[in-house]
């Protein structure tokens, strides 16, 4: 299994404080059978998560040696999760936020507490698609910005992507956002399955065998599941095209409710 979004990288935003914690974070994914984690702290302008590449690249490398003179078996590979703001062009041109090991996949994550229209929404997307990115939505399950499914849809068909928060399908966020991604997943809606792990007391890499037995249940297709946790992960850290599985035929509407950000 691989892991597509982490706050492992210490002492950068609410995520891990210390190389210690981050050790104890990376060992509990090794022992679950993960090879491979890209580390992805938040650019969040409003709380003050901000900072430069230069800066996430030396913890990185401090990270990065200590797991080698461990020999813990597990390759590390750095990203950003960027709020999508005005600014994000400027964060990109400026060389301020990474994209997922350099490749053209973004991590993006939307504004909890206040609404981005479709139109602006679809705008920023064709910018970035025109720049050569692929975007990447994170935990959409958790956002107030959308109310319908078919929302997403529309983003899915201009070629973005949506990843999925683990502890989700276990109630974390509450029941309507793992209805929600439950019923994603049903419609072959989501892409990727990350753990969006900050502490250790969090339960997402001691649920694997769990995980797949309901991704299974949920998408009914086995080689899907594969996708998801493994094989479009390591095409985003290989820089590779992923292939969209078409959307399924919607069964019933469901909303989407304020949950908070971390």
């Amino acid at each position: 299994m691989k892991d597509i979004h982490s706050h492992i990288l210490f002492g950068i935003d609410d995520g891990s404080e210390t190389l210690n914690e981050s050790i104890k974070l990376i060992k509990q994914a090794v022992d679950n059978g993960y090879t491979d984690l890209i580390l992805t702290p938040h650019y969040r302008k409003k709380q003050g998560f901000t900072s430069s590449n230069e800066k996430k690249r030396k913890i990185f490398d401090i990270l990065q040696q200590e797991v080698i003179r461990k020999n813990m078996g597990v390759k590390l590979y750095l990203g950003n999760e960027i709020t999508l703001d005005d600014d994000l062009l400027y964060y990109l041109d400026a060389d301020l936020v990474t994209s997922l090991n350099d490749s053209k996949y973004l991590l993006l994550e939307l504004p909890f507490r206040s609404k981005i229209s479709n139109k602006k929404l679809e705008e920023i997307i064709d910018e970035l698609n025109h720049r050569g990115y692929k975007i990447i939505i994170a935990h959409p399950e958790r956002y107030r910005a959308y109310r319908s499914l078919d929302d997403f849809t529309k983003l899915i068909d201009k070629g973005v992507y949506f990843q999925g928060n683990i502890e989700s399908l276990y109630g974390k966020w509450g029941n309507e956002a793992q209805k929600v991604l439950e019923d994603m997943l049903k419609r072959h809606m989501i892409h990727f399955i990350g753990s969006d792990i900050h502490h250790s007391n969090q339960k997402s890499y001691t649920l694997k065998d769990e995980l797949l037995s309901k991704l299974e249940q949920l998408t009914e297709d086995s080689e899907m599941v594969k996708d998801l946790v493994d094989r479009n992960i390591d095409k985003v850290i290989h820089n590779e095209d992923i292939k969209l599985y078409p959307v399924r035929q919607r069964r019933r509407r469901l909303r989407l409710i304020p949950t908070g950000g971390r």
